[in-house]
């Protein structure tokens, strides 16, 4: 597994430094500029469509062209979008915030900005949040400088009137393979920014300042938590990393919480990907005591040590120690102050975790982003009874690896989202950075980055699902993009047995920890990848019949429930798959074809944890 870990950090540098890893430009950019705004004129106009429409121009053109990538900011609509983060303000709005990578390093840096009224069309800003607002200890510490300041992942909530963004970065530019990473927290008046580090928030803007002088709350320092490898704080004058040790290091023990006698790159938590927990029945985050203080829970972690779950103050975010204090000093300068494991550990490639509750059916739900960004990432989901865990999949599985199992750490999680291609559509891969928000008008929205298996992997665009929950307690997606129009509505609604009844491309997952020499599609050589991961799965055609019976390269039987929607397929020899078929669009259909159709999604909770989806042929 060496090989892949180095080879997942490389395709991390590269978006840190895109230029080195974009497409060959052969075109000036203002010609390019030119080109990718005639076709995304053309999009909206529904030019290179001949073909019966049945849907908005937009779902046509999203997957046909990607030049649009190749452009200025303001011409990418969903692609250059990596680990977005989905965010609902209170006029209706949505903001996807994203990762600081497009294609030839384009962009400001700072976090990208989309916007959207229907999670449909989206427009990328050419200006980004925090609009060189960099925090001087923050940069400091990952060895940054305002002229290079970059970050990734961020997270967004709305409290007392204000906006309040955490994001973070792992980077090893001082010492190769020497890694350290910082999330920081920083406040704005407006979903736009720019977001100020919190530190100077309240100085550089007056309506933060009155609310902050309202509650109380200063802040003397912006970070909310720090890792690095080694100790720095003896060979540091500055008194930020001297004076304020990090317990946090490549000798924390994440899994028993002690810091232990040696280093390793197994330990200590990678402090980036942070979000909060959320109840997706009601949009609430969820509070908890932690010391007799009230808190929200908050998720962040990165291979290393794994996931963890650490607790900040309710009113101000900052961090909070075991014994209820609210730190002004970031969580690593106190042991238990920076979370416990939940997830991932001993170096297995875990990240951009998201927990949320859902308070009909009484879980919690961990979802994690495994293996290598560019080659065989997927997102993976299991339950608990608590926050804290444990959270078992679909076959029983805990997410907190073991020494034993964490090298197999691919085969753990069931798979709701991975690489796969249906019969003659477009096929995409290396989907993750997922982000689950609960809507104004109450859908379950899941949100990620996806590659393709037709364009180079330095192209990745925004993919939006709706997420559906289970009968007996798993999510389920949409597996198809998100689709609402005037005379069209994305819901579970009742179908007749006619409607659902008929010929399926299907897509069953498969988990396995076999390792193989593989080349993506735009990769110039063969990489080590987990190839149930890489390879995207091939649909089976399915069929079926309205007398309940199923064939084709399944056999089985099939029943709709009496509300029309929720359905049970049960499988010879393989399982029970139950979920909901629903009327879906289908943007990933080459050609100007109809793209309305019936889609199923289900998951075998009680046997081989596998999800089994599927949308119908014309």
């Amino acid at each position: 597994m060496k090989i892949k870990r180095i080879a997942a950090l490389v395709s991390v540098m590269a978006l840190l430094l895109p230029a080195a890893f974009s497409a060959p430009k052969a075109k000036s950019k203002a010609a390019k500029e030119k080109t990718a705004k005639e076709k995304s004129a053309n999009a909206k106009a529904g030019k290179k469509d001949n073909g019966p429409k049945d849907v908005e121009a937009a779902v046509y053109m999203r997957y046909m062209d990607a030049s649009v990538a190749d452009g200025s900011p303001d011409t990418w609509g969903a692609w250059n979008c990596h680990d977005p983060k989905l965010f609902q303000d209170d006029d209706g709005t949505y903001y996807v915030y994203s990762t600081d990578a497009a294609v030839g390093g384009a962009g400001q840096k700072g976090l990208q900005i989309r916007t959207s009224s229907d999670l449909v069309n989206w427009q990328s800003l050419g200006v980004s949040a925090i609009q060189k607002n960099w925090d001087k200890n923050w940069l400091k510490w990952v060895n940054y400088n305002r002229s290079n300041g970059t970050t990734w992942a961020p997270t967004v909530i709305k409290l007392n009137g204000l906006y309040y963004m955490m994001h973070g970065i792992i980077t090893d530019v001082n010492n190769s393979g020497y890694r350290v990473a910082a999330i920081s927290l920083a406040i704005a008046d407006n979903p736009k920014g720019p977001f100020y580090p919190a530190q100077t928030a309240a100085s550089k803007n007056a309506k933060i300042k009155d609310v902050l002088d309202k509650l109380g709350v200063s802040y003397s320092q912006s970070n909310i938590i720090r890792y690095t490898y080694n100790d720095r704080s003896w060979d540091s004058d500055d008194p930020y990393i001297a004076d304020l040790y990090c317990y946090n290091t490549g000798m924390w023990d994440t899994q028993n919480g002690f810091e232990g006698d040696i280093s390793s790159m197994s330990y200590g938590f990678g402090c980036i990907d942070p979000e909060f927990v959320m109840d997706v029945a009601t949009g609430a985050l969820m509070e908890y005591d932690f010391g007799g203080r009230k808190c929200y829970g908050l998720t962040y972690g990165s291979w290393k040590g794994g996931i963890a779950l650490m607790y900040v103050d309710k009113v101000s975010l900052k961090p909070v120690s075991p014994d209820g204090t609210v730190m002004d000093d970031p969580a690593d300068t106190v042991e238990g102050a920076f979370g416990k494991a939940i997830g991932g550990g001993y170096g297995a490639a875990y990240e951009g975790a998201q927990v949320i509750y859902n308070s009909e059916n009484g879980w919690y739900y961990l979802f994690v982003s495994m293996g290598s960004l560019d080659w065989d990432y997927r997102v993976g989901v299991g339950r608990s009874k608590s926050a804290e865990g444990p959270y078992l999949d679909g076959n029983g599985e805990n997410l907190l690896l073991t020494p034993l199992n964490a090298s197999s750490y691919h085969k753990i999680g069931s798979k709701i989202i991975g690489a796969h291609e249906l019969k003659g559509e477009y096929s995409f891969r290396a989907q993750g950075g997922e982000s689950i928000l609960r809507t104004k008008d109450g859908k379950i929205i899941f949100v990620n980055h996806s590659r393709t298996n037709y364009m180079a992997g330095y192209y990745f665009c925004l993919q939006v699902h709706q997420m559906f929950f289970t009968d007996d307690g798993w999510p389920v997606l949409n597996q198809n993009d998100y689709y609402a129009d005037k005379t069209f509505s994305e819901k579970l609604k009742a179908l007749s047995a006619e409607a659902v009844a008929g010929t399926y491309d299907a897509i069953m997952t498969v988990r396995d920890d076999e390792v193989k020499m593989y080349k993506p599609f735009g990769q110039n050589d063969p990489v080590e990848v987990c190839l149930a991961d890489a390879a995207p799965t091939q649909s089976k055609e399915m069929i079926l019949a309205e007398d309940g019976s199923v064939s084709g390269e399944y056999s089985g039987k099939w029943s709709l429930g009496e509300d029309g929607f929720s359905i049970v397929i049960e499988l010879d020899g393989i399982g029970s798959f139950r979920g909901y078929a629903f009327e879906a669009v289908d943007w990933a259909r080459k050609r100007s074809a109809k793209r309305k159709t019936v889609s199923f999604s289900t998951i075998d909770g009680s046997k081989t944890g596998e999800y089994f989806w599927g949308n119908k042929r014309d």
